[in-house]
């Protein structure tokens, strides 16, 4: 069929390709599809992180529940006879006292090697008072090398003193001199254990200690490009050139006599272990705490200043001012106890505080710190934390003024952090506000100017992902 044209025009002939304009709305498409996929993958892989920690923190939380239940983790006697050596005091293993054994449920040393009676903190437990807060950590003490001896086991020695005592969130030497002279409060919670260290027998046997803290749904496999495993319990036969991935690794445990045990070992990845305080000094049958969970936590030791020359790794330990405001609330007896305070309305800010010799703490929003305050001179207390005591000064609803306890560990989950910046107050020292997720569970005293009265101490570990709260009972 032939088409009739207008007269002079040709008929329009089709399309022979795109136009310049059509790619540069493809190239534009393009971009903006690989962008967003750009934005969302890492969205995607830290969505996935924080679900992967939230299914381990509840695993782990009922795995450290059952135990403390079932094993009765914290029952009192098997802190007072494990190993025999634990008086955690300068007498030796085969000394009998006159008196009661340590308890380090409710006393603690005013030092490393002393008596903890006179003027240790907590001594003299009562049916009115609690029990003083600890660090439950088996682990840290079984598999942490030694800086010294370079073996496995880290352990009290209160007699010779050759081994640092190694509490956790230990700040001695971090923090500067207390405003109101000596050291300051930053001595750390007692890392505790009740397991007998390999090659002794009893109570708590120390071959448990990883299969307990650790998360017993990760399982080391075998790795499918070694090809040295032996037979499990016939170590003159090897399984072959190609092991199996989802057979567990059975070449990692060994007896104290060097053999092979055969034993399933399980990835330190995710840990656990306790803060926790006895709910009553004398009871013992009940304990506030929280399960503190950890990823990829650091099993080492770092260099410290002389006493103890070593500490704990990732437990960085600095000022803390937990209230921080230049807004201060007198107290309702400031005449006789002298201008000090509360900050107002700042019931959930903390200013952390460091040299600015040391590299900047890591706290990003999500994050963990805690109140570690803790005073072990029961002389100290009396005059840093029991001031107020015999004043009888009035709790007004808008101050909540109260004798804050010495010995503390309250953890926090950090919502807004400002950036690391030189210190407007101290003179070589730096600091950062953080916010908190909930009201703070007790302050920093200040003065008119809002400077603390006593330093607080703060803990940051980055290695902590979830902290639970917790009660637990024993039967």
């Amino acid at each position: 069929m032939k088409i009739r044209t207008t007269a002079g025009r040709a008929a329009p002939k089709g399309r022979a390709g795109i136009t310049l304009t059509e790619i540069l709305i493809a190239i534009m498409i393009l971009g903006i599809g690989l962008i967003s996929l750009a934005t969302l993958f890492p969205i995607g892989l830290l969505r996935l992180r924080e679900a992967q920690r939230q299914t381990r923190s509840s695993l782990l939380f009922e795995s450290a529940a059952c135990d403390v239940a079932a094993r009765t983790l914290f029952d009192r006697n098997s802190f007072l006879y494990v190993d025999l050596v634990n008086n955690n005091y300068g007498w030796p293993f085969w000394y009998i006292s006159g008196g009661a054994r340590f308890d380090p449920l409710v006393h603690d040393t005013p030092y490393y090697g002393g008596a903890p009676t006179g003027d240790g903190a907590g001594n003299g437990a009562s049916s009115t008072s609690y029990g003083l807060p600890f660090a439950y950590d088996p682990l840290w003490r079984q598999i942490t090398v030694h800086p010294v001896t370079g073996t496995p086991g880290i352990y009290l020695d209160p007699v010779n003193q050759d081994t640092a005592e190694f509490r956790f969130a230990d700040g001695t030497g971090l923090l500067p001199n207390d405003p109101g002279g000596g050291i300051p409060s930053a001595h750390g919670l007692q890392r505790l254990t009740n397991f007998n260290r390999p090659g002794f027998a009893g109570t708590g046997p120390s071959a448990f200690v990883p299969s307990i803290f650790v998360s017993p749904e990760d399982v080391v496999w075998q790795d499918s490009t070694i090809n040295t495993y032996n037979v499990a319990f016939n170590p003159t036969v090897g399984v072959g050139p190609s092991p199996s991935s989802v057979v567990p690794d059975l070449s990692m445990t060994y007896d104290a006599a060097g053999n092979q045990t055969y034993q399933p070992v399980n990835d330190f990845r995710f840990s656990w272990m306790l803060t926790a305080h006895q709910a009553n000094g004398s009871a013992g049958a009940a304990f506030d705490g929280n399960v503190v969970i950890f990823e990829n936590r650091i099993f080492g030791t770092e260099p410290a200043p002389a006493p103890a020359n070593f500490r704990a790794a990732g437990e960085f330990v600095c000022e803390g001012v937990f209230g921080a405001s230049k807004n201060v609330q007198l107290a309702a007896n400031a005449a006789t106890i002298g201008s000090y305070g509360y900050g107002m309305g700042a019931d959930r800010t903390v200013l952390i505080r460091w040299s600015n010799t040391l590299a900047d703490p890591v706290v990003k929003v999500g994050d963990w710190i805690a109140d570690v305050t803790y005073e072990r001179n029961q002389l100290v207390v009396a005059k840093r934390f029991l001031f107020n005591s015999g004043v009888g000064a009035a709790r007004a609803s808008t101050l909540e003024w109260d004798n804050m306890p010495a010995q503390r560990c309250y953890w926090y989950q950090v919502q807004k952090v400002t950036p690391a910046q030189d210190d407007t107050t101290k003179a070589g020292f730096r600091s950062m506000t953080v916010y908190t997720n909930r009201k703070l569970e007790a302050r920093t005293v200040l003065n008119t100017a809002g400077n603390p009265l006593y330093q607080n101490a703060v803990l940051i570990c980055p290695q902590v992902v979830n902290v639970i709260p917790q009660t637990f009972f024993l039967r």
